[in-house]
C-alpha cells in the first residue's frame, strides 16, 4: 500500500478508498474544492495503481490504514468516500474502531454482499476482464473516458494481477462479516450507502437493513455499479457534502 497526501496538512481529515483497479487519483475528482479546508489521505490499495504488492483482504487493507493514520498521530476523519471493494476497507476500519473515528462514511456500491456461491461466478467474470481488460470499458460504458494515463495505470494494475490476488479480491468482496462487524446507533447514523438499482451489490440492503438499522440507503434509479458517481463527478462534492451536513444535525 502506497499513502499519499493532499490540501490542508493541518486541516481535519478526508480518507478516500477506491474500488478494484481502481487508483487513489480516480476519487480525487469528488472531493475537488475540499482542498484549501482539508487534508485528504488517499491510498493505493495493495496491489493497486502504483503498488506492486499482493492483494490479501480488505481486513488486511484496513488494518494497514488504521496504523498509517495512528502513526501519524490522526484519529478522526471527518469523511471517509469509498467505493466498491473500498467499501467493504471503510467497513471494517469502521468496525474496528480501536484507535480510529469516523464522523461520516459515503459508500458508493460497497461490496459487502456475500451471496453463497457468488465469488466462483464473479472470479471467471472478472478473470475475463483481466486478460481482456477492452471488456472492462463494456461494464463501465456509461462512464466518461478517464484521461489517459490512468486508463493505463488501470489496465497496468489489471494485468499484473494473479490468480491468487484476484481470488482474495472477489472473496472480500463477497463475504462482509456482518456478525463479527456490531456498531452502535451513533456510528450507523454516519453510514451512508449509495447503489444503483441495476448494481449487482444491491442485494446487501437486506443485511445493512438488518445489522445496521440506523445507516441510510439511496438507490439510483437505472445506474449500473458505481456509474452513478462517474456520471456526476461535478455534483459529487456537493451530495458528500450534504451527507456530512446531516451528520452534524444530528449531533
Amino acid at each position: 500500500m502506497i499513502i499519499y497526501e493532499y490540501g490542508n496538512h493541518s486541516g481535519p481529515h478526508i480518507l478516500l478508498i477506491h474500488g478494484m483497479w481502481m487508483c487513489h487519483e480516480m476519487l480525487l475528482p469528488f472531493v475537488s474544492g475540499f482542498e484549501k479546508d482539508y487534508h485528504i489521505i488517499a491510498p493505493d490499495l495493495t496491489g493497486h495503481g502504483e503498488d506492486l504488492g499482493k492483494f490479501v483482504s480488505a481486513k488486511d487493507e484496513a488494518q494497514q490504514i488504521e496504523s498509517w493514520l495512528v502513526n501519524h498521530g490522526i484519529r478522526d476523519i471527518d469523511l471517509m468516500f469509498s467505493s466498491s471493494l473500498g467499501g467493504v476497507v471503510a467497513m471494517y476500519l469502521i468496525a474496528g474502531k480501536k484507535h480510529i473515528g469516523v464522523k461520516c462514511s459515503v459508500m458508493e456500491g460497497a461490496s459487502i454482499s456475500r451471496v453463497r456461491g457468488a465469488d466462483k461466478i464473479f472470479y471467471f467474470i472478472m478473470k475475463g476482464m483481466r486478460d481482456h481488460p477492452k471488456k472492462l470499458e463494456k461494464m463501465y460504458n456509461a462512464v466518461p473516458k478517464m484521461d489517459d494515463s490512468l486508463t493505463k495505470v488501470l489496465f497496468e494494475g489489471m494485468k499484473r494481477t494473479d490468480n491468487e490476488s484476484l481470488r482474495n479480491m472477489v472473496y472480500t468482496c463477497n463475504s462482509f462479516e456482518f456478525e463479527g462487524c456490531p456498531l452502535d446507533n451513533k456510528t450507523q447514523k454516519a453510514l451512508f450507502f449509495e447503489f444503483g438499482s441495476r448494481d449487482s451489490h444491491i442485494v446487501c440492503r437486506k443485511d445493512i437493513r438488518k445489522f445496521y438499522p440506523g445507516a441510510t440507503i439511496t438507490v439510483r434509479k437505472g445506474y449500473g455499479h458505481c456509474s452513478y458517481m462517474f456520471e456526476h463527478v461535478k455534483e459529487y462534492p456537493g451530495i458528500l457534502k450534504n451527507y456530512m451536513m446531516r451528520v452534524t444535525s444530528h449531533t
